[in-house]
């Protein structure tokens, strides 16, 4: 039941009180080579570096590399408006649980409580194939009204409760399961292509990656280094098609869970 808002708000203010500086609005444009270091391009000033450490998941390809090997994955849900007293009263049980299908396209359901949230019930589920990596509004409201029937199956009593937020999260993931944390070129290191374990590959390939740019080797470095490059993906417009016809089926499979 990780409040993922929380979590990221929380390390990043235990990273600030260590004195590293979290920028926060600051979009890397462009990255190039400057003499034996880099040079970051941002909407407001330029950044330069003796190393620099690619943290940024399926985004990597922006920057050039693992091009065409990649699969750009979003996953939707909705959030209730807060729960009032009434509702409360009528869905009784636990103030907070989440519940998990045994298929991964079925449907997670998640009640929440406190000061953060407030009373709410979190319904995620529905999968899109976005090689650009931007989630469409058709998209968006496709999924949102699959949200609303799935919350009124399961709560027929809550049916004057409204989702008030809908949203869409990025996924990347290689077709052989891979993730790519290594030097990519001298200086040059990436923690990117979680497939879908974000907090803990994450996590542990961010370890891999400063590991390396400091010049130590451990476990993790020579697990993740020793892995294959992510596969090539089939031409478009093959591995669109074929990514979204899948997806579907196991949606469609996956519709009573």
């Amino acid at each position: 039941m990780l409040q993922p808002a929380g979590y990221i708000r929380a390390l990043a203010e235990g990273l600030r009180a260590a004195g590293v500086r979290n920028a926060e609005t600051s979009p890397v444009l462009r990255l190039a080579r400057q003499g034996a270091g880099w040079q970051l391009v941002t909407p407001h000033g330029r950044i330069a570096a003796g190393k620099v450490i690619l943290a940024n998941n399926g985004q990597i390809e922006s920057f050039g590399f693992a091009r065409g090997r990649l699969m750009h994955l979003f996953l939707y849900a909705s959030m209730t408006a807060d729960l009032g007293p009434e509702a409360l009263r009528t869905l009784g049980g636990a103030p907070r649980w989440g519940i998990t299908p045994s298929d991964p396209m079925g449907t997670t359901m998640r009640r929440i409580d406190g000061p953060q949230g407030g009373n709410r019930i979190v319904t995620r589920t529905c999968a899109t194939f976005e090689p650009g990596m931007e989630a469409s509004e058709a998209a968006l409201r496709r999924t949102a009204a699959v949200h609303r029937r799935k919350f009124a199956e399961r709560f027929p009593a809550l049916g004057s409760v409204r989702m008030e937020f809908s949203w869409a999260g990025h996924l990347c993931l290689s077709r052989n399961g891979v993730t790519l944390m290594r030097e990519l070129e001298p200086g040059l290191f990436a923690a990117c292509v979680q497939n879908g374990l974000g907090t803990t590959r994450g996590t542990l390939t961010g370890i891999g990656a400063a590991e390396l740019a400091s010049g130590v080797e451990s476990a993790v470095t020579r697990h993740f280094t020793a892995e294959a490059d992510p596969t090539p993906l089939p031409p478009e417009p093959l591995a669109s098609l074929g990514a979204s016809a899948f997806l579907r089926w196991k949606e469609w499979r996956a519709s009573a869970e």
